[in-house]
């Protein structure tokens, strides 16, 4: 997955349930023809932050679980739902970073 994947793919998800630690994203069903969306599964998650990724396509639901002490719960929701370009930008870099993908 690539950072332009990213970004595209934001614009398919939408927050479900968010406590801190754990954020479960609902899936806009267009999503299932985006490539880079398979990639889920398969997340970098080790020594991010994230600890864990679970994708359920039936219920078109993806669970992030991750560490409030290295995440603020707060920059995910921010990442879907800003359109200010310098934030978008910061934010990309951080949840690339987070997921191992890659330019």
């Amino acid at each position: 997955m690539k950072k332009n994947d990213l970004l595209e793919l934001r614009d398919l998800l939408s927050v479900a349930h968010h406590v801190p630690g754990r954020i479960r994203l609902r899936l806009n069903p267009k999503i299932r023809n985006h490539p880079a969306a398979k990639e889920f599964e398969h997340w970098n998650t080790s020594g991010t932050g994230i600890l864990a990724t679970r994708l359920n396509s039936m219920a078109r639901s993806l669970v992030i679980d991750y560490d409030p002490k290295q995440i603020h719960a707060g920059e995910f929701e921010e990442f879907l739902e800003t359109r200010d370009p310098d934030r978008t930008t910061k934010l990309l870099k951080t949840f690339a970073k987070l997921f191992g993908v890659t330019n």
